[in-house]
């Protein structure tokens, strides 16, 4: 019999999280889009820019132009891009803001926008903490699935949610599942996507990195 690890409720709906004897980690939920890491590697568009014409919108990166600069307008958005020297998002070139992944190349410094996972090439998911914090092998940088009205993608566990959250997903996976994939209105409401990850088996071509 597998183990429940918990449940979470939100968006409209409960998902149980199980985790079976041989170390699988499953639960259906809904697919957010998360933008995050795609920083323009090799050409790929960028989450985030300085006109807000990124993949995602500046706001739900908790961030805004004021007075024809992007600013934090939110204290967690400092988290979840680099900053220059005045505490503010900083500005690479073609206009592009870096955000960062829970994963990251620890062979590049942690301010090289190239050291995070692109969300717009790389199948990826996000993991709320409970799921990080109940079972017993890493998480980070593991082997994952999604699984969708017949699509099945290999992934990579490469970012973390917030506690109340579950069911979030890469651009590129939505991608590869037919999911609409846009962070500003794609993904999918109905908790009928199923996720599976195996903590401690890595992904190929990625490290576990112990939380």
């Amino acid at each position: 019999m597998p183990r429940i690890i918990g449940t979470m409720t939100g968006q409209g709906f409960t998902s149980t999280i199980y985790e079976e004897e041989d170390g699988r980690v499953h639960y259906l939920a809904d697919a957010d889009i998360d933008a995050d890491g795609a920083n323009g590697q090799a050409g790929s568009k960028a989450a985030y820019n300085d006109t807000d014409t990124g993949s995602e919108f500046l706001a739900n990166g908790g961030m805004s132009i004021v007075a024809g600069k992007v600013v934090c307008v939110h204290s967690w958005a400092r988290s979840i891009v680099l900053l220059d020297t005045n505490n503010e998002p900083k500005i690479f070139p073609d206009g592009i803001i870096a955000s960062t992944t829970w994963y990251r190349n620890r062979e590049l410094s942690a301010s090289d926008p190239n050291s995070y996972v692109d969300a717009q090439t790389v199948p990826y998911i996000v993991v709320p903490p409970l799921i990080v914090t109940s079972t017993r092998g890493v998480v980070r940088g593991c082997l994952a699935r999604v699984t969708w009205n017949g699509q099945v993608v290999d992934c990579v566990v490469a970012d973390l949610g917030p506690t109340n959250k579950i069911g979030e997903l890469s651009i590129a996976a939505a991608d590869a599942l037919g999911i609409p994939s846009s962070p500003r209105n794609g993904g999918r409401n109905q908790p009928d996507v199923l996720y599976e990850l195996w903590p401690g088996v890595a992904a190929p071509g990625y490290e576990l990195q112990p939380a």
